[in-house]
């Protein structure tokens, strides 16, 4: 049973962390389009 409480927890912590990647490259990739469409503020 705690094996299982164990794994349970490791793919949350696995899908939270695919969560904060995403959220950081997809605000990277908004700044830099952002860059490119406004460069006199980059």
């Amino acid at each position: 049973m705690t094996t299982t409480i164990l794994m349970a927890v490791q793919q949350t912590d696995n899908f939270l962390g695919y969560i904060f990647g995403a959220t950081i490259a997809l605000f990277l990739l908004g700044y830099l389009f952002y860059s490119l469409v406004k460069p006199e503020k980059f």
